[in-house]
C-alpha cells in the first residue's frame, strides 16, 4: 500500500453518531468492477452462463416475481438504516458508496445470526443480521459492508438471490412447466453453487478496496470462521493470517489433499474463511492493488490458458483438479 494512500482525518463529525475518528479513505471514482474481480468469479460466471437451461431459468425467475417477494419480506422484517436510524452504520454505508464508486442501496438491520447478504437486482438492498453487529467492531462491520457493495458493483446480486432460494424456486418452475424447470434446474444447481463461492473473492477484494486497510478484512474473516464475543479479547489475526499461508502450502502439496479440499467446499456457499484471508493476503500484496489506490486501474486481464471437463465441456485453470459442476476429474496439463 502506498504511504500516502491513508492520512489523519480532520473532518469534523456532524453528529454524535457520526464515525469514530479514522482515517481518509481514497474516493476510486469510475472504478470498474473489472479491475478487481476474481479471476476464478470470472470464469466461474462464464461457466454459468454456458450450462443449458441458465438463461432461462434466470427468465422464469424475474417472471415469477421472486424478486419483489424477497424485497417485500425483508422491508417488513427489519430495520430500515438511515439517517435518523443507526446513523453510525448508515454514515460506513455512505462512505463506502463514496469509495467504490456504487449508488446508494437500502441498507437494514434483521434479527439473526452472523451473516450479511444483498438481495434485489433492480433495487439492491443490503441486509445485515444482529448476531454480526453484535460480534464485530466498528471496522469489520465496515468491511462486511464493502463487501455486499462488492457484490453490487460486480453484477453477481441476481444470481446470489437465486442461489439462495433455488430449490424452492425449482420446485415451483417444475410445476409450471410439467417437470421441466426440475431437469433443467437440477444441471444449473451445481454450477451456480460453484460460482456462488467464488463470487465472494472479488468481494472479499472489494471489502479491502472499501476501507483500505487488511487487518478489519482479516479479522472479520477471523471471526466468521470462530469468533465469540465473551472471548474475542484472546483472537489474534497475525495466527490467523499464519494458519491461512500454511492451509495453503499444507494441502496443494499432494492431489488428494486437494481432492479432500474441492469436496468438503462443494456443499458450502463461500469457501472457507482460511481461504479467503489467504486469498486477501496475496492480492494486498500486489501490484494490482497498490495501482488501483493510486487511480491506475489495471490493464486488461490476460489471455489465460484453459483446460476443458471432458463430461461438461466447462472451462476452467490449469491448476483446478476436478470439475465444480459435477466432479469430474479434469486433464492434467
Amino acid at each position: 500500500m502506498s504511504d500516502n494512500a491513508l492520512v489523519p482525518s480532520t473532518e469534523v463529525p456532524l453528529n454524535d453518531a457520526a464515525l469514530i475518528p479514522k482515517l481518509t479513505r481514497v474516493p476510486l471514482k469510475g472504478l470498474p468492477s473489472s479491475a478487481f474481480q476474481h479471476p476464478l468469479d470470472r470464469q466461474a460466471t462464464e461457466n454459468l452462463k454456458k450450462i443449458k437451461g441458465f438463461d432461462w431459468l434466470v427468465g422464469k425467475f424475474i417472471e415469477y416475481g421472486f424478486e419483489r417477494i424477497d424485497y417485500i419480506t425483508h422491508i417488513g422484517d427489519g430495520i430500515r438504516v438511515g439517517p435518523r436510524q443507526m446513523a453510525m452504520h448508515y454514515q460506513m454505508l455512505r462512505e463506502c458508496c463514496d469509495v467504490l464508486d456504487v449508488a446508494e442501496p437500502e441498507l437494514y438491520v434483521m434479527q439473526g445470526d452472523v451473516n450479511a447478504y444483498t438481495s434485489g437486482h433492480n433495487h439492491p438492498f443490503i441486509i445485515l443480521q444482529t448476531g454480526l453487529l453484535e460480534l464485530m467492531d466498528d471496522d469489520e462491520v465496515m468491511a462486511v459492508i464493502a463487501h455486499e457493495l462488492g457484490h453490487i458493483k460486480c453484477g453477481h446480486v441476481l444470481y446470489k438471490t437465486m442461489a439462495r432460494g433455488l430449490k424452492p424456486f425449482i420446485e415451483v418452475a417444475g410445476k409450471a412447466t410439467l417437470g421441466f424447470g426440475s431437469i433443467v434446474g437440477a444441471g444449473i444447481e451445481a454450477g451456480l453453487s460453484a460460482w456462488d463461492r467464488r463470487s465472494e473473492l472479488s468481494a472479499d477484494r472489494a471489502s479491502l478496496l472499501g476501507v483500505q486497510n487488511v487487518q478489519p478484512c482479516i479479522k472479520m474473516l477471523m471471526k466468521l470462521a470462530g469468533g465469540t464475543t465473551r472471548h474475542v479479547q484472546g483472537l489474534d489475526s497475525q495466527q490467523f493470517l499464519n494458519q491461512a499461508r500454511a492451509y495453503k502450502e499444507g494441502l496443494d502439496q499432494k492431489t488428494s489433499d486437494r481432492f479432500y479440499r474441492f469436496m468438503a467446499n462443494m456443499g458450502s456457499t463461500h469457501p472457507f474463511p482460511v481461504e479467503r484471508a489467504r486469498a486477501l493476503d496475496e492480492w494486498v500484496g500486489s501490484p494490482d492493488y497498490n495501482e488501483i489506490l493510486s487511480g491506475h486501474w489495471p490493464s486488461p486481464m490476460p489471455v489465460v490458458k484453459m483446460k476443458s471437463c471432458p463430461t461438461c465441456g466447462l472451462q476452467y485453470p490449469l491448476s483446478e483438479l476436478f470439475c465444480a459442476a459435477d466432479g469430474t476429474p479434469l486433464p492434467v496439463h
